[in-house]
């Protein structure tokens, strides 16, 4: 994954998939609504939602996100 090479020393990359049971628990420990697929949240080093979309997005918008967090 490009985005997560660019920012591998500024940001840490969790992705969930609802095949795995961990997904569900992760999910409901943290409350995190997922009303989509795909859903993106993004989350300062605080542990607060700063930014959530749905949606497929490019590489740039991604980027743009992350750079609002970080």
């Amino acid at each position: 994954m490009a985005l997560k090479e660019k920012y591998k020393d500024s940001a840490e990359f969790i992705i969930a998939d609802f095949a795995i049971d961990e997904t569900f628990e992760l999910l409901g420990e943290e409350g995190y609504d997922v009303p989509y697929i795909p859903m993106f949240f993004f989350i300062n080093a605080d542990g607060a939602v700063i930014i959530n979309e749905a949606g497929i997005f490019s590489f740039e918008e991604m980027s743009e996100f992350i750079e609002q967090v970080i």
